[in-house]
């Protein structure tokens, strides 16, 4: 997919990405690791429905590609997306890791401030 034919607005790029399972999805797709969707149904403790339905968000938008291996799908972070969108979708995935450290940063204080 080229820059031209990639038709999705920033906006529709954050509305996606703002569904935390969605975020989910992608933030254990990112690594490029491609992953199926029982797999993912395991990781998120979610309905198989409910995370087919988000895959399909996700793929619509482009931000995914999946490759048929018999019955399976496997899904990975699609390849072709344009700079702009790489970029924002490298931010999302930089914050998201640095909110998680925050978070741990937190929890240790907390825990040494008990102690």
């Amino acid at each position: 997919m080229s820059d031209t034919s990639f038709n999705t607005r920033p906006i529709d790029l954050f509305k996606v990405l703002s569904d935390s399972t969605r975020l989910k999805i992608f933030k254990i797709l990112f690594n490029k690791e491609a992953r199926c969707v029982g797999e993912l149904v395991e990781i998120l403790d979610q309905p198989q429905p409910t995370i087919s339905r988000h895959l399909n968000h996700l793929k619509k938008m482009g931000i995914l590609s999946c490759v048929r291996d018999g019955t399976w799908m496997w899904y990975t972070v699609a390849e072709d997306i344009p700079a702009w969108c790489q970029s924002i979708l490298d931010i999302t995935d930089e914050q998201t890791v640095l909110d998680s450290e925050m978070n741990l940063l937190s929890l240790a204080e907390a825990e040494e401030a008990i102690s």
